[in-house]
């Protein structure tokens, strides 16, 4: 019995998750001056530097070394991330930045994934070589 009310509150949660999403939520609460400025058309180089610092910004992934191009609003996200979760989070704020109408994610998840190197890293590694 405890297993079955269990099992319900779990089915419920996703019920819940799955009904409730901001992305969506957004779309409905826009106004169609600002959807319309959603789509504009951006050049692919502003494109890739918008994306670039979008993802910067984003506590998650700022250290990750995350290869971006864009192709007429398709953005491609290449490279690795230590954890599963954060190519859904790439994914999201990709999908976030004025000018992209789709998002290729080629992310690979592999444990340590590939950082970026700070300034200390840079110096210890020339050290070490």
């Amino acid at each position: 019995m405890k297993r079955k009310i269990a099992l319900s509150g779990v089915a419920f949660v996703l019920t819940v998750l799955v009904a409730y999403n901001p992305a969506m939520a957004a779309k409905k609460l826009t106004s169609h001056k600002h959807a319309a400025a959603s789509t504009a058309k951006v050049d692919n180089a502003t494109l890739v530097k918008n994306v670039e610092a979008r993802l910067a910004r984003t506590r998650s992934l700022k250290t990750l070394a995350i290869h971006v191009q864009a192709t007429s609003g398709v953005v491609t996200l290449s490279g690795t991330v230590p954890k599963w979760w954060q190519k859904g989070v790439a994914t999201r704020e990709t999908r976030m930045v004025t000018g992209v109408k789709k998002v290729d994610n080629e992310l690979k998840i592999a444990p340590g994934g590939m950082r970026k190197q700070t300034k200390h890293a840079k110096k210890a590694a020339e050290k070490s070589s």
